[in-house]
This record gives C-alpha cells, structure tokens and sequence, in this order.
C-alpha cells in the first residue's frame, strides 16, 4: 500500500471517529430525538453569561477559534458595497483583532471572481488576497490583524455540525463549554441583508455537506443543524424562515431550530 493511500485511510478512519463523537454530543443528540431547543439552551449554567458583547472578527469557518467571536465569512471578504458599509458602521472601534486563515474558501472565491486589473500588486494567490483584504479591513475597524496558518486552527478538516445564525450580535457561541463545532454567521445581529445572509448560510451548509466537510454523513435522521439564536419571538419567526429558505435545496439533510436569548437584567 502506497504511503498516499495509507494517508487517505488514516484521515477517513479519523473522520469516521470524528463524526461518531460529534453526534454524540448532548446538544446534538437532543435535537435529533426531538427536545426542545429553548429548553436545552437554558440548561447550559452560562446560559445568560455567554449574551455578551464580542471582539474579535473571525471568519465563520468553525475551525478558527479566537477571542468574542464575530463570524462572517472570509473576514467580511465577499461583503456587497452596502452591507460592508453597515458591517464597519457596526464593528469599528468596537473590535480589538480581526483574523485571517490559510486556504480560506470565502477568500479563494471572490479572488477567482477578479479581473487581472483588480488584483493588488504583489498578490499572487487567494491566501495573500485574503491576508491583504484582512489587513484592510482591520484598519478601517481600528484593530489588529492576524493570519492564521493551517497548524494555528482548531482542525484539519471541516468538522462542523451546525451553524449559528445569531440576530442578536452578542452569541459567543464559541466559548460555550460543550456546544457543537459550528460556523458562526453574526451579520444579522449586525444588521446585515437578509439576502446577503442566506448566501452565506447556503455556501457554508454546503461546505459542510459536501467533501470538505462530513458530506453523505449527513442524512435525514442525522441532519445539519442550523441554530438561529434571537432577541426575541418575533425575530426568532423571520430569521428562521430566512434560514429555511437558504438551505431548501439541502431537503431534510438540514435542520433548521431557534431559541430566544436570556432578557437582559
């Protein structure tokens, strides 16, 4: 057996035993036999604690893991000209790092979609797209820029479960103790478009169904969940619907729950 195909066994082996941990996290297992979700989050002890006011920009790539997390896609990298507008309105002064990663899916992506004419001189490859929009971006925000190379993330792979979309901007969902891996969507709590949101929510369910995440594991009976985190039931009701129809070509291999965040005291 060639070292290559013994490397490619290796990574399946350890994917199988990823995916049987990761369903066998509680949160995961009570959604899947049918528990209410507002009731599994209030059994959390840090329930109110984790509503808190968030720091850092990460992208929403469930393997990068630092500081309050603010999570849009890329670092804010395929933000329309409006919704960037309203994502540095939100977040300048307000965040102390934003972060950038190696082999970035958002940053490859909008780097694909530039003329020669656009692209920065000196950059070469979607990796140094993405460090320099970061970089940036940073400055527009008044925060400190940092890249992440590969052995800085929290896993090879994508290994996410689910996906928060948070309307409440203030879900520090990463640092909740014994919550799924996930992708962190905060831009409806920043007020970004309902448009722009469900083209994030699709690309990152995609990811996750598709070879670069658990893929075919994810069936009806062992669904993608994506968590809608709100203010309250009115927004909860839109900002399902909105998650519901950005994953609609995903059918049943998507599961889409919302819950209603502690009222402030």
């Amino acid at each position: 057996m060639s070292n290559k195909i013994k490397i490619m066994q290796n990574t399946k082996n350890q994917i199988d035993l990823d995916w049987e941990k990761a369903r066998q996290n509680e949160v995961i297992e009570r959604l899947d036999s049918g528990d209410n979700l507002q009731e599994v989050m209030k059994s959390f002890p840090e329930f109110k604690e984790i509503f808190r006011e968030l720091d850092t920009v990460d992208c929403s790539d469930g393997r990068v893991l630092s500081g309050r997390k603010i999570g849009i896609a890329g670092s804010g990298i395929l933000l329309p000209e409006e919704d960037r507008k309203v994502f540095i309105e939100q977040c300048k002064g307000k965040t102390k790092v934003l972060t950038t990663h190696d082999d970035c899916g958002a940053a490859d992506e909008k780097f694909k979609s530039l003329k020669p004419e656009e692209i920065p001189a000196g950059v070469k490859t979607a990796d140094e797209y993405g460090i320099y929009c970061g970089k940036k971006t940073a400055e527009e925000l008044g925060a400190k820029h940092e890249h992440l190379n590969r052995d800085e993330m929290a896993n090879e792979y994508h290994n996410e479960t689910a996906l928060t979309l948070d309307q409440t901007g203030k879900f520090d969902s990463t640092n909740l103790n014994g919550f799924p891996n996930h992708f962190v969507c905060t831009g409806a709590g920043l007020g970004l478009s309902a448009e722009y949101m469900k083209t994030e929510m699709k690309i990152l369910t995609g990811i996750a169904l598709g070879h670069h995440g658990f893929g075919e594991k994810f069936n009806s009976e062992n669904p993608f969940h994506i968590i809608v985190s709100a203010t309250d039931d009115a927004q909860l009701k839109v900002w399902e619907e909105i998650a519901k129809v950005a994953v609609k070509e995903f059918g049943d291999r998507v599961k889409v729950d919302g819950f209603v965040a502690p009222e402030k005291e």
